[in-house]
């Protein structure tokens, strides 16, 4: 099967180039050659060893089809794994360099002894031609052996067999083949222009002991750079399809339409492995099982969310319940917040009105101090003139002294006077009510007995009523009850006959009941003394043996103890000596982490920042990354960095940093051109190569103030670009702020352009730019040098690999934290419980075990002396069993007796109830009456008794408050006589002293000011008073205000639900002056009250809700989330689907229209087409090759002939080779089933495709080999094959010069 063939040539190669060492064939006796499944059909396996890494788990093949692996990886981990597309081989352009094969050279391999050339081949088409058995094909062989193919493909069973051996060739040790290379360039004819330092050779030796090694140029190597260098040249080692073996294009025919199973290849997995789309398949089926392993999660989240809901809901009606009843508590709190304002208000008011009041009573008093104010001035005038006259007043002044201080005398003692009195005023009132109050309680206890005597004449009346309607009733009842006994007469008789025997069978039953009692009374007196005894034994054995174990188990845990000590410290010093270093180590990596966490930033953001170009500079650095316009460098301020500092500075003063830079002006032309063809837009380019009349300038210089220069601040990769930077900035200075800017701008030898840290510019010219909006941002901090996206995806798995080594160390760091804080409190327990064990706890129990074996026997010995006499035992315990059954047997009669009783008992009930009821109910009536009135009578014989002792009392207190009364009268006349007597000593002292004092004018004025002073004085005071009052009033009503602001803060909304709690409306003057009674709003107050207290809410409901509702939330958002992630997953799954099917059908497009072109021009008027058996899906039913021979119908290529089908598979071949040209072809007697005609075409075909190609051929057929560039005649001698090669048309020109001569 050509798929087999084809890709087992590679299978070694693939095997090898993970590997460094040489390859050793040993392994070809055990291992057969591995068969290349779709899955490994990618990009370079070798070359990539990152795709290796990144490969998707699949399932092991030898652990069978249930051992699957899930792949946990995100989305964008399996889309990034996937490689892109395979690049071609090599190109057709016509005059481009391509490798060709200069010679080979055989030494001891196979049929070839010694060295052997073979060659030169020719650039385009070189045959091979000899006898059958001549090593014709070992020359593919070789070239095989070369490429890395295993022993068996190589016809042989071991590398050892390759070995050369003839009789005179014996021992020879190894075998070695080198193929030698050059790239060229194809001129007119066989011409050809060698590249300069093109020439290399790979060779391959094996020896006798299975083992190879690889050489380049004559340098030790592995397969793995062969490989790397042979693909680097279009050798499409992946492949392998420039290769066709003996006898395998006849295999193309047998291929199916598809494999029967994984392991197996058909028409599809061969034409998917060509064209590359097989590399999707693995991916496809990983995210279509990712879809189904969503799908499943998404149903548990959506079951989990319906749960959720379902308890959600049915919290809902408590919950709204509660909400309701919070909203009433909210109603009645806005309520009391009304009125709480209103009252607050309403004090407010009365508080204005009042300082109104007072306002007006200040107003009032301006006169009265203004008189005040003349009065004092009137006074200072007479104080002028009184001092002429102090002399004349000394005298008088003497004797009013001794006179006021009588007066004051008698003042006081009239002071002390009048507080007795109305001391004894206050008693005295006081006294009075008390007085009226026990007179009154006086009347109502002499009336007591009056008024109780009342009620027990008339309780006792109606009591005698009672008890005659009782004696009534019970007749009533007796008559009732006779006419029931004659009904029951019958049954009574039973039951007393019953109840008699019952009384006879109860004696019997006590009889027996006392013997059976003294019986075991006895018995118990006779062992009690032996039971004490035994029990004080078992009692003390017990003990003992408590004792003895308790020893036991703690001397076992002192040595257990003894032995995990030591063992615990040495496990807690090295579990802390290894967290010591795991912190050591863990520092390290998190630093390392956080380093290289830093570096992807940066490369994300490299990217990102490239990602967000224009869609100018974009195009034109695809053009650049194309290879069209490679001069392109980029623009300009993302090839420098400044510091963030300078950014403003620089992004305002330097215009030219959206440039685009370009090594020559040709380069800006060619861009230009492009940007006016594709339409995109307009861009200025700064060309470098003009660019160097600047560098003579880019030297320091000397600066104003010695301000940097703007220029000196950029930093720059690549120093070649600096003349860009210098033409863009010139000299251009910054200064701190505008002042510095402007002394440095203009200066007296010259001027310099400066802009400020904030952006503003000053230019040469003297015009000043600024204001407005900063620009920032067109130059970075930092360089930003691109990072691919595969290295990116490299450093993002090394630091998620030192993520996951950083949180195992933090994981061990953990643990052992956990174990030392466990560790430390049970060695402490430890180490205490083995020192009280053994001090304290093993020392008692020693000396009690010791204390308790003698005590034990000394029981013992109680225990045999107080055995009883097992004959009495024997004897006492029949008789206690005798009277036993005697007590049972009575017993058992007696409780069917009683039970007879007690049912002929519910009979007679029965009959009797419902007649003696109502009866029964007037009784009970009469007797709740009658203990009414005899509760009555009880209770007014206790009161008549109560009030006698109160009586007494009150007469008692009467009598003391009149004594006490009639004593104040008296006081009070007493404390009036003295009082009068006082007062007219003081008048006689004050009448002295107005006659002692001189009636002189001044003293007369004086008295006169004086007595106005006082009027107005009085006055005065009465004003202070009255302002004194209305501030009391003004207090309190503050003081109520404040209480209803206190109470009105103190009230607060209850927050419902999620909403937050409301703030309570403070309403405005105008609104508390509309409120008309403010007992409305108390009233709608008391009515919600009244609402609430109905109300049984579940507050907790709310909470239980909520937390419910959050739940749901969550869930909610778990199951978008999962959803989004199926959604984005089965869109990927579609979008690669879609993908594999489109890269598929173009490649396959392609090479049905090629075959189809190959197919007619082979056999001149055929017809062939791969068609798909299931148009809808490709890759479902596989590819069928039909065909339609010259002349014949349509067939599958099975049903053709040999020829046929060796001419439709080389159609088909030729067609993959157009799809994936290759410089070199090797054909082995692929025209060994076909005529003359067919060889012909067959050989046009391969010359016209040698234009482009080395095609070396082995061939028997004359029509093929006679076209041929060059022929390497092989042959054989001494069974030795030796060569010989000769150009064809050389020999054909002479042989034709020959002949015209």
């Amino acid at each position: 099967m050509p798929s087999k063939t084809a890709k087992s040539s590679t299978a070694a190669a693939k095997s090898r180039g993970k590997g460094s060492q040489p390859r050793s064939d040993s392994e070809d006796e055990l291992v057969g050659t591995p068969k290349v499944t779709r899955s490994k059909v990618t990009s370079s396996k070798e070359t990539s060893s990152s795709a290796q890494e990144e490969a998707p788990p699949t399932t092991d093949p030898s652990q069978g089809q249930g051992a699957e692996v899930v792949d946990d990886r995100s989305l964008e981990e399996i889309l990034g794994s996937i490689p892109p597309p395979p690049p071609p081989a090599m190109t057709n352009e016509p005059g481009a360099p391509r490798l060709m094969i200069t010679h080979l050279v055989n030494r001891n391999f196979k049929s070839y002894a010694g060295e052997q050339i073979l060659g030169p081949f020719h650039k385009r088409f070189s045959c091979i031609i000899g006898p059958n058995g001549s090593g014709k094909s070992n020359v593919i062989d070789s070239m095989l052996f070369v490429f890395g193919c295993r022993a068996q493909k190589i016809r042989s069973k071991k590398v050892s067999v390759l070995i050369h051996s003839s009789e005179e060739h014996k021992d020879v040790q190894s075998c070695t083949v080198e193929v030698h290379f050059h790239k060229i360039i194809d001129k007119e004819g066989d011409d050809y222009e060698v590249i300069p330092n093109s020439k290399f050779f790979v060779s391959r030796t094996g020896n006798k002991d299975n083992s190879s090694a690889y050489n380049i140029d004559g340098k030790k190597a592995t397969f793995k750079d062969v490989g790397i260098l042979l693909r680097s040249h279009g050798i499409d080692l992946d492949h392998n399809r420039f290769l066709i073996l003996q006898g395998e294009v006849e295999h193309i025919a047998m291929m199916k339409p598809k494999g029967q199973t994984v392991h197996d290849d058909g028409m599809l997995e061969y034409m998917e492995d060509i064209i590359g789309s097989c590399r999707l398949k693995q991916p496809i089926l990983q995210l279509s099982r990712r879809v189904e392993l969503l799908n499943e999660t998404r149903g548990e989240k959506l079951n989990r969310v319906k749960l959720v809901e379902k308890e959600k809901n049915a919290l809902e009606v408590e919950k709204n319940t509660a909400v309701e009843f919070l909203t009433l508590e909210n109603d009645i709190i806005r309520q009391k917040s009304k009125i709480f304002q209103y009252y607050a208000h309403d004090l407010q008011r009365r508080v204005a009105c009042k300082e109104e009041e007072k306002q007006k009573i200040l107003e009032d008093t301006k006169e009265v101090t203004e008189k005040n104010t003349k009065i004092a001035e009137d006074m200072e005038k007479m104080n002028q003139e009184l001092k002429n006259v102090e002399k004349k007043q000394n005298k008088l002044t003497k004797y009013i002294e001794t006179q006021k201080a009588k007066f004051n005398q008698l003042d006081l003692h009239d002071v002390e006077m009048r507080e007795k009195n109305k001391h004894t005023k206050s008693k005295s009132k006081k006294g009075q009510k008390q007085l009226e109050k026990d007179k009154e309680k006086l009347e109502e206890v002499r009336n007591v007995p009056a008024s109780s005597a009342k009620t027990i004449a008339e309780a006792t009346a109606r009591k005698e009523e009672l008890e005659t309607v009782q004696v009534r009733e019970e007749a009533k009842l007796k008559e009732v009850m006779e006419s029931l006994k004659e009904e029951t007469s019958g049954l009574q008789q039973d039951k007393e006959a019953k109840e008699k025997e019952l009384m006879e069978l109860s004696k019997a039953v006590n009889e027996t009941r006392s013997r059976m009692d003294l019986a075991q009374s006895e018995l118990g007196l006779y062992l009690s003394r032996h039971n004490t005894a035994l029990t004080q034994l078992n009692t003390a054995k017990q003990t003992l043996q408590a004792t003895s174990d308790t020893l036991k188990e703690r001397r076992a845990a002192i040595k257990d103890l003894q032995e995990k000590i030591p063992k615990s410290e040495l496990e807690l010093r090295t579990q802390e000596g290894e967290l010591e270093k795991l912190l050591k180590v863990e520092n390290d990596n998190r630093e390392l982490v956080r380093d290289m966490r830093q570096k992807v930033e940066e490369a994300k953001s490299s990217q990102s920042s490239n990602r967000s170009r224009g869609k100018v500079l974009e195009a034109l650095m695809a053009q650049k990354s194309s290879g069209h316009i490679p001069g392109i460098l980029g623009r300009l301020g993302d090839l420098g960095a400044i510091d963030e500092k300078y950014d403003v500075a620089i992004s305002s003063s330097c215009g030219a940093l959206d440039n685009i830079l370009v090594d020559t002006i040709d380069t800006a032309q060619k861009c230009v051109t492009f940007l006016k063809t594709q339409n995109i837009g307009v861009a200025t380019f700064i060309g470098l190569d003009k660019m160097k009349v600047w560098e003579r300038n880019m030297a320091p210089v000397t600066t104003p103030e010695s301000c940097p220069r703007l220029f000196d601040m950029v930093r720059v990769n690549d120093d070649s670009v600096r003349p860009a930077f210098y033409f863009a900035l010139r000299d251009t200075l910054v200064a701190r702020d505008m002042e510095q800017a402007t002394r440095m701008a203009f200066q007296k030898d010259k001027r310099w352009r400066v802009v400020t840290m904030q952006g503003q510019i000053i230019e040469m010219a003297g015009t000043m730019t600024g204001g407005g909006r900063a620009m920032k941002g067109r130059m970075g901090s930092s360089i930003g040098a691109e990072v691919p996206q595969d290295e990116l995806d490299r450093m993002e798995v090394k630091l998620q690999q030192k993520v996951v080594q950083l949180q195992g160390f933090q994981e061990r760091k953990l643990q052992l934290e956990e174990s030392v804080q466990g560790l430390r409190p049970q060695l402490r327990e430890m180490k205490n419980t083995l020192e009280k064990y053994s001090k304290s706890m093993t020392q008692s129990l020693a000396e009690q075990e010791a204390h308790l074996r003698p005590q034990i026997k000394e029981l013992e010995a109680n225990v045999l002396a107080a055995a009883p006499d097992k004959t009495v035992q024997k004897q006492m315990e029949k008789g206690l069993q005798a009277f036993t059954k005697d007590f049972e047997a009575a017993s058992s009669k007696a409780g069917k007796v009683e039970a007879e009783v007690k049912r002929l008992h519910t009979l007679i009930v029965d009959i009797s109830s419902h007649k003696l009821k109502a009866q029964r109910d007037k009784m009970d009536k009469v007797n709740k009456e009658l203990d009414d009135c005899t509760s009555a009578i009880t209770k007014a014989q206790v009161a008549i008794k109560t009030a006698a002792r109160n009586l007494k009392k009150c007469e008692e207190s009467v009598s003391r408050l009149e004594e006490e009364q009639e004593e104040n009268k008296k006081t009070l006349e007493e404390l009036t006589a003295l009082l009068m007597k006082l007062e007219e000593e003081a008048k006689e002292v004050m009448k002295a002293c107005q006659e002692a004092e001189v009636s002189s004018a001044v003293v007369n004025q004086m008295k006169g000011l004086q007595q106005q002073e006082h009027a107005l004085q009085e006055e005065s005071l009465s004003i202070r008073l009255r302002i004194e009052q209305i501030d009391a009033t003004i207090a309190e009503q503050g003081g109520k205000i404040s209480h209803y602001h206190k109470e009105a803060s103190k009230l607060a909304l209850h927050a419902i639900g999620d909403k937050p709690a409301e703030e309570l409306p403070k309403l405005s003057a105008a609104d508390l002056d509309a409120i008309a009674d403010p007992n409305v709003l108390t009233k709608n107050r008391a009515l919600l009250e009244a609402q609430c207290a109905q109300m049984k809410p579940n507050l907790g409901a709310i909470a239980e809700y909520e937390k419910k509702e959050e739940l749901y939330l969550q869930r909610v958002a778990q199951l978008d989330q999962i959803t989004g992630e199926r959604d984005d997953f089965k869109r990927s799954y579609e979008d690669l689907r879609k993908q594999r099917l489109n890269e598929f059908m173009t490649g396959f497009n392609i090479i049905t229209n090629k075959l189809k072109e190959n197919y007619q021009m082979l056999t001149l008027g055929g017809d062939a087409e791969l068609e798909l058996v299931d148009s809808l899906d490709p890759f479902s039913e596989g590819i069928m090759f039909s065909v339609r021979p010259p002349k014949k119908s349509w067939k599958k290529i099975f049903n053709l002939s040999g020829g046929e089908k060796t001419l439709s598979s080389l159609a088909l071949v030729f067609a993959l080779h157009h799809f994936k040209p290759t410089p070199l072809y090797f054909l082995d007697e692929i025209d060994a089933a076909l005529d003359f005609k067919n060889v012909s075409i067959v050989a046009c075909y391969i010359y016209e495709q040698t234009k482009n190609a080395q095609f070396i051929i082995i061939s028997l057929r004359n029509n093929m080999f006679e076209i041929a560039d060059r022929l390497i005649g092989i042959y054989k001698t001494h069974n030795t094959t030796k060569n010989v090669g000769i150009n064809p048309k050389t020999i054909s020109f002479k042989d034709h010069g020959g002949v015209t001569a």
